[in-house]
């Protein structure tokens, strides 16, 4: 189905943000050519990077936002915290928060993203789902639950990883499932979203960067930008409901 919303295009992804003194010294003291010349297996970061610089996916899921960031307005439903909501919604009557950890106190709704069995029909006029799926074990049930508590016309903003490291742990996450194509992620939401935008984005170097702890910092602007769909590395998608 056609769409009037202009597609994400991976030329809209930024050159990498300059960072603290701290993180330069660590990149200075630990150079990612280093790395890849020494036997050692461990990554250079068991943080994804973020001791670095800033962790390779959150570049693109910022980026997928920062485009659409009018579609994230009115009343917007969104994950764990509301840092997105805040940072790029534009005109927002009010956030909601989900999460199923009773234990986080800036979430508003405590429910599960399979069901969302307290939330009504047709409540949200857009939904940010960011690095959530994996962890989910019934996806069906999620792309159903997300496309009815939308309202006509509203927009899911969801990102999924295609690879990298298994986590979660840190945040009582029970189990990770599943990692995503874009033909798999056109598979989980076309039966329930018509007009969809998939967008994969990575290559060797980025997937090689994501998964040993590299951080956009130690990448370069065509190494960021250059897609080769045989090492995809991550999927940004964009569902929105007919209205």
């Amino acid at each position: 189905m056609a769409s009037a919303i202009a597609p994400f295009t991976l030329d809209r992804v930024p050159p990498a943000p300059r960072n603290d003194r701290r993180r330069w010294l660590r990149r200075l003291c630990r150079p990612r050519w280093a790395h890849m010349l020494s036997h050692n297996p461990a990554p250079l970061s068991n943080m994804v990077g973020q001791d670095r610089g800033m962790p390779v996916d959150r570049l693109f899921i910022e980026a997928f936002l920062d485009h659409h960031k009018q579609l994230i307005t009115g009343d917007v439903f969104d994950i764990k915290d509301r840092e997105y909501t805040d940072r790029f919604g534009q005109g927002v009557k009010s956030c909601q928060v989900l999460d199923y950890n009773r234990g986080n106190k800036d979430a508003t709704i405590y429910d599960d993203i399979r069901s969302l069995s307290t939330v009504r029909d047709a409540s949200f006029d857009c939904f940010i789902v960011t690095q959530v799926l994996q962890y989910i074990d019934d996806l069906h049930a999620s792309a159903r639950a997300i496309h009815r508590v939308l309202r006509p016309g509203g927009t899911a903003l969801i990102t999924v990883p295609s690879l990298g490291k298994l986590d979660g742990t840190e945040d009582n996450v029970e189990g990770s499932f599943w990692r995503f194509t874009a033909d798999s992620c056109r598979y989980l939401f076309a039966p329930h979203f018509r007009d969809l935008e998939i967008v994969p984005w990575g290559n060797v170097r980025l997937a090689m960067a994501f998964l040993t702890g590299l951080s956009v910092q130690d990448m370069t602007t065509h190494e960021l930008r250059h897609f080769d769909a045989r090492f995809t590395t991550g999927v940004v998608i964009r569902a929105t409901k007919d209205r």
